[in-house]
């Protein structure tokens, strides 16, 4: 009796177990047709939009669908492609069953579909109808008596982006996004498609009959990858791809899970946008030797945290943003061939450095640019904070873009080359630690914020053929430490927090000046040299030092001395002393215009000047030095304007050996008193002194 109650209780157990399982299979979308897989309703075609070729060129279902089985025919048209964004950014849906018929699959087709895990392509023979009793619900949300016919996807196929075996084209990013991808099968018989696999012999892989299997979905001659799957990556490579690989297309590789090193065949021409973007755990990328790589698209290798890349010297481009938030990059491009850094190349990388060692580099850690380097973008390197050195390998470069250096707080030095005519605006701005900037003679223009709050700056000459300087070029910077000397323009909006002190020397064009008194509104220089190739002096009233002007007082001693080629000087109205030999041996010096305010002529100052025939003697001059026109042997006029000379304010042979023939000519009341004072002074007896007419 217990036996007979123990097995009724046993068999209602087993009926409700049975009727629970039949509820549960009624109830969703997938039922179990048989042993061999999962039945999938279709979804509803109301839910896409096919055009007269029967391509579907929208999806208008339910956004959250955890599967969407697309219907062979649609309002009577064979389905046989799938245009452009058809699935975007449905996250949830997992599986995805699509017709054999399928031709092509257009641009973004599944782009951020991010549990998409099975794609599958069904044929004619994986149709079977649905239970009629069963209730299921479609792709609009909807619950209703389950009619339509169904797709049985093979356990085999599950887990696999399974491309159909008549796909011809497969567009741009057509799986952009899709992070849980784990493999790719393509049927043998397909003729443009195939499979590379890093893993072979994968024991967790099931087989699927007539279909090639991998990580990667490649062009069937093995030259073009078009997607990497985005994980079942174990170890740490180095992860190889298909020998005659040429290009690898744009998101090929983005977001997937590869670690540690990848290595970029030498066939390899050319790496598309965004082919290793956000690669998370991607440590090395390397080349060989033999590399033909010519070409980097925008985004490449964007948002990887720790990345080492050597690009090899075949390389001529790369795109913008190409190593862009990449928070720790080692990184040389030194021997290839790109001509442009485009705009945000690497944008925000705060520890971009190259391969050589700091303590190997003078303590530096910088990065070394090409020598065909024509152009740096905007934002090129902006935010790189730990970046302390941009080394120029070449002369080539002929413009640097708006923010390029921003933000790079420890960038120390920099010599722009020769070539550069601007600096645009807000290039250096906040490189707070800039310290000496080499500027070209090619400058022209430096643009608005170009040096705004570089606050360290200890050294830089403003060339003399820039023209433009912005108002706040220089906001909230050091300008202590830049010489504006060869520029008097720049002084209208470089200044100092206060003059420079006594003694500083500075040069503008070919003169050089020292200051004498140092004053805000009343300082003075003399100039005290000039460089030999000097052939005009004409010496200014004041010059322009750091934002201060200064009076031009004199001429100090030797300061033109033996300066060849000089044939003309003309003193500036403060001028009011000439020290001794300041224009001694000055063979060519033939024309001198001495201003009214001058009061002193320095020993030797004009001597053995065997050029000048003409000469004017200010008013206020009280003092010449001995030999002050000693051997000017062509000097044969001369007209004194001065009444303040004495015999003892005339130095000894002043006039020794000037022209025989010479005329000078006085004030009519001191021709007497002249005419004594000049011969102790050793002019000829034919020297004449008269009165000035």
């Amino acid at each position: 009796m217990k036996q007979t109650r123990s097995k009724q209780l046993w068999l209602m157990l087993a009926a409700a177990m049975c009727i629970c399982i039949l509820a549960l299979m009624g109830a969703g979308s997938l039922s179990k047709a048989d042993n061999a897989g999962q039945m999938y309703t279709y979804s509803a075609a109301a839910s896409f939009v096919c055009d007269a070729n029967g391509t579907i060129t929208a999806y208008k279902g339910n956004k959250n669908a955890e599967q969407i089985i697309v219907p062979a025919t649609i309002n009577g048209r064979t389905v046989t492609g799938i245009g452009n964004n058809v699935f975007k950014g449905c996250e949830k849906v997992s599986l995805i069953a699509v017709p054999d018929t399928i031709v092509t699959i257009g641009d973004r087709a599944f782009e951020n579909c991010q549990s998409l895990s099975t794609l599958y392509s069904y044929k004619e023979t994986t149709k079977v109808t649905a239970n009629k009793t069963a209730t299921a619900t479609d792709a609009a949300g909807t619950t209703g008596t389950a009619t339509e016919k169904g797709v049985v996807v093979p356990y085999t196929d599950m887990g696999a982006v399974s491309i159909p075996s008549r796909l011809t084209k497969l567009g741009t990013g057509a799986f952009a996004g899709c992070r849980s991808i784990g493999r790719f099968a393509v049927p043998e018989s397909n003729a443009y498609f195939t499979t590379y696999t890093w893993n072979p012999a994968d024991p967790n892989r099931a087989q699927i009959k007539g279909k090639t299997q991998g990580e990667l979905l490649i062009s069937k001659d093995g030259k073009i990858l078009y997607r990497m799957a985005s994980f079942n990556y174990n170890g740490k490579g180095p992860y190889t791809f298909s020998p005659k690989l040429t290009v690898i297309n744009p998101y090929a590789c983005e977001q997937s899970g590869i670690t540690w090193e990848i290595r970029i065949p030498d066939s390899v021409k050319t790496i598309g946008d965004y082919a290793f973007y956000k690669c998370n755990n991607l440590g090395t990328v390397s080349f060989g030797d033999k590399s033909k790589l010519e070409k980097i698209g925008a985004y490449a290798f964007a948002y990887n945290n720790n990345i080492q890349i050597k690009l090899p010297a075949s390389v001529t481009s790369i795109g913008t943003y190409s190593f862009a938030y990449c928070p720790n990059i080692i990184f040389d491009m030194s021997k290839t061939k790109i001509e442009v850094i485009p705009d945000y190349t690497f944008y925000n990388c705060p520890n971009l450095k190259d391969f050589r060692k700091p303590e190997e580099n003078g303590g530096y850690v910088g990065i070394v640019v090409p020598k065909t380097l024509k152009k740096i973008g905007a934002y090129a390197f902006y935010g790189c904070s730990n970046v302390n050195q941009v080394v120029f390998k070449g002369t080539t470069l002929e413009s640097i873009g708006t923010g390029a250096f921003q933000t790079c707080g420890n960038l120390h030095d920099i010599d722009i080359p020769e070539g550069v005519t601007k600096i645009a605006n807000g290039t250096f701005d906040g490189c707070q630690n800039l310290n000496t900037v080499k500027l070209p003679d090619s400058l022209k223009n430096i643009g608005d914020n170009a040096f705004k709050n570089c606050n360290n700056i200890q050294e830089m000459v403003i060339p003399k053929n820039v023209t433009h300087i912005s108002n706040n070029s220089f906001a909230g910077a050091k300008q202590d430490g830049i010489d504006t000397s060869k520029n008097q323009y720049s002084q209208k909006f470089i200044k100092a927090e206060k003059p420079a002190a006594v003694g500083t020397k500075f040069t503008v064009g070919k003169l050089r000046y020292k200051i004498t008194k140092s004053d805000v509104k009343k300082g003075t220089v003399t100039l005290y040299g000039a460089k030999k190739s000097v052939t005009k002096a004409t010496i200014p009233a004041t010059v322009m030092y750091q934002g201060y002007k200064f009076k031009v007082t004199s001429v100090g001693g030797s300061a033109f001395k033996n300066c060849k080629k000089l044939k003309t000087v003309k003193l500036g109205k403060n001028v009011k002393s000439i020290g001794k030999s300041a224009f001694y041996g000055c063979k060519k010096l033939a024309k001198v215009t001495l201003d009214a305010k001058l009061t002193k002529i320095g020993d030797k100052a004009f001597a053995k000047c065997t050029a000048i025939k003409k000469l004017t003697i200010p008013k206020q001059v009280s003092k010449i030095g001995s030999k002050a026109f000693y051997g000017d042997k062509k000097l044969k006029t001369i007209t004194v304007k001065s009444s303040k000379l004495k015999k003892t304010t005339i130095g000894k042979s002043a006039f020794t050996k000037i022209n025989k023939k010479a005329t000078i000519s006085v004030p009519k009341k001191k021709v007497k008193a002249y005419k004594s004072a000049f011969k102790k002074a050793g002019t000829a007896k034919s020297v004449k002194v008269k009165k000035i007419k």
